[in-house]
């Protein structure tokens, strides 16, 4: 594997590797997973598929993939490969999860080569059903998938062996899906063949069926302890989200195995998974086409009934229009804290403004500002290439922005005059405070007005998103530089010891749980904010440097973060 500058994950510490938890398709389980050892673990979501633009050469959804050595990456590229990989080393030992790698999957085993994996599995009428109760086949826009995967199988690298698996004849939704269920689990059979790492297999109808028992398995083969509330937590809790789309929410447990699909689509299915099995053992080695096979089995542990009439939930859609305060600063002890979180409308109107400015947010893939994702998958920040601009999905002009970088959140501080908040002053302002929205409450972020509080009060002191911290961890200047992030998101525990503990991420970094809280004191006022022309001649300067002869991966960083706040 080549070495990251100075960076070389084969040199660190095997017992600080990451778990990597692998799925065979999407819909496995891996949310409630990622949820059941969140508090033991720190958690990183699908980092290669999300993190990466499409254009990007290790990216899971580019058309032609490749190795770390072919993949010609230097300057912006490079360094934030490095610093990616590095934020997910540490102990307590992190947990990586990954269910759509297909193509990219050798490239992520080989980028991680002492993890030891968790795969996960879920019989494919199991997945079916889950995809045709969400409508996430038309949603997660699934018939590209299969076309960018069926494109990539033509690959010189790849086409004698998975070409004839993934016939270019546009096929209908459940045979299409049985495909790509089928070759995702033997490309990951066959990386994970290659090596000798430790590796244990998690059902989806064993945690339904009996979710103690694979709890038990989990903690023992992690050898973690896991709190009495994840053991206790129970089977079942009515949904109080009926009029949202909790396709991402994990406080719902199933009991018993239903595949709710017509029986036509059931056997389409289940005929197109076997017969790609089939035509795999004429390719591949009989070793990997078994355990593949073993992951797929499991369909008649479902009851296939047709689907039932029910009135359809409405989309994850915006809460109604209220009228916001306008933004503000209130008074604390040692500084003040801005009223709202940074929305949507304002990271668009900066986002713009540095693009014409000439700096772009990605760069071949690598994203600087923000991770931009598609609405479906709850993004929210669009950029439109007609209009070379950016824009907010309709109705979510005042909702917190995530998927926000520290960088992003750095530039958003200077530009407004203002700086991010300390870890010690989020403590000392948060004391006491009550968490609102977290813990899957509403399904989503709410806007950034909180019915409770008036305009010169600090709403949602602590709930609806994490924000990020202008300090972090001391670290050598070997090693990335990392920034905390403090309080409870929509999707996380709300309680006293989840809200105040410590976890940091690189600056690259972001997440769907993560934004953007401003405060001011006497040396940031308005006066000192930066233009739009300057912060991008600062953040064009940091990436030219990054083409420069190697250094430690500390040392940029520390001169990105002076140049942005002057510390």
């Amino acid at each position: 594997m080549a070495e990251l500058h100075g960076y070389r994950p084969g040199q660190v510490p095997p017992h600080t590797a990451p778990v990597l938890a692998l799925g065979i398709s999407e819909r496995v389980g891996s949310n409630w997973l990622s949820d059941s050892l969140r508090s033991v673990m720190p958690q990183h979501n699908e980092p290669f598929r999300q993190q990466l633009g499409r254009e990007h050469p290790l990216s899971p959804r580019t058309r032609n993939p490749v190795g770390l050595e072919d993949a010609g990456l230097d300057g912006l590229g490079w360094h934030h490969l490095a610093c990616a990989i590095s934020d997910l080393y540490g102990q307590p030992r992190h947990l990586v999860k990954e269910t759509n790698l297909f193509f990219a999957t050798d490239t992520v085993l080989g980028l991680l080569p002492h993890s030891p994996t968790l795969v996960l599995t879920r019989a494919p009428v199991g997945i079916a059903s889950s995809f045709a109760r969400g409508r996430l086949w038309e949603r997660w826009q699934y018939g590209e998938r299969y076309a960018q995967v069926a494109a990539t199988a033509r690959r010189p690298r790849w086409r004698d062996m998975f070409a004839p698996l993934l016939p270019q004849d546009e096929p209908e939704e459940p045979v299409a899906l049985g495909r790509l269920i089928a070759v995702n689990a033997l490309l990951l059979a066959r990386g994970l063949a290659r090596g000798d790492r430790p590796c244990a297999v998690i059902s989806y109808e064993q945690h339904v069926t009996d979710r103690a028992a694979t709890l038990d398995r989990l903690v023992r083969h992690l050898e973690i302890q896991l709190p009495h509330s994840e053991r206790a937590r129970p089977a079942g809790v009515p949904d109080a989200r009926a009029s949202t789309d909790a396709t991402f929410a994990t406080d719902v447990h199933k009991t018993d195995l239903v595949a709710e699909l017509d029986l036509r689509t059931a056997e389409l299915l289940s005929h197109h998974t076997a017969a790609t099995l089939a035509l795999a053992e004429q390719v591949l080695d009989t070793q990997v086409t078994t355990v593949a096979a073993e992951w797929l089995a499991g369909d008649d542990l479902y009851e296939v009934r047709e689907p039932v009439a029910r009135c359809r939930p409405r989309p994850r859609t915006p809460s109604p229009v209220q009228r916001a305060p306008k933004p503000a600063y209130c008074p604390g002890s040692r500084v003040s804290w801005r009223n709202l979180l940074v929305t949507n409308a304002e990271m668009a109107d900066l986002l713009s403004m540095l693009h014409a400015a000439g700096a772009p947010n990605s760069h071949l893939g690598t994203n600087l500002l923000v991770c931009p994702m598609p609405h479906e998958r709850g993004g929210r920040l669009l950029f439109d290439t007609a209009r070379r601009r950016w824009g907010v999905s309709p109705g979510y002009e005042s909702h917190p922005a995530y998927w926000v970088t520290w960088v992003g959140a750095a530039v958003m501080a200077a530009w407004s005059g203002a700086r991010l908040p300390t870890r010690a002053e989020a403590l000392e302002a948060t004391a006491g405070a009550r968490a609102r929205n977290c813990d899957y409450a509403v399904g989503d972020v709410s806007p950034v007005a909180d019915p409770g509080c008036g305009p010169d009060q600090v709403h949602h002191l602590v709930g609806n998103l994490q924000i990020w911290c202008g300090d972090g961890p001391e670290q050598p200047v070997t090693e990335p530089v990392q920034r905390y992030m403090f309080g409870a998101a929509w999707n996380t525990p709300g309680t006293g010891e989840a809200i105040g503990a410590v976890r940091s991420r690189y600056l690259l970094g972001s997440s769907r749980g993560v934004g953007v809280r401003l405060v001011r004191d006497p040396q940031t006022t308005p006066a000192s904010g930066l233009g739009a022309w300057e912060l991008a001649h600062r953040l064009n300067q940091w990436i030219d440097d990054l083409h420069g002869p190697a250094r430690p991966l500390g040392e940029p960083d520390r001169y990105l973060i002076s140049s942005l706040t002057g510390s």
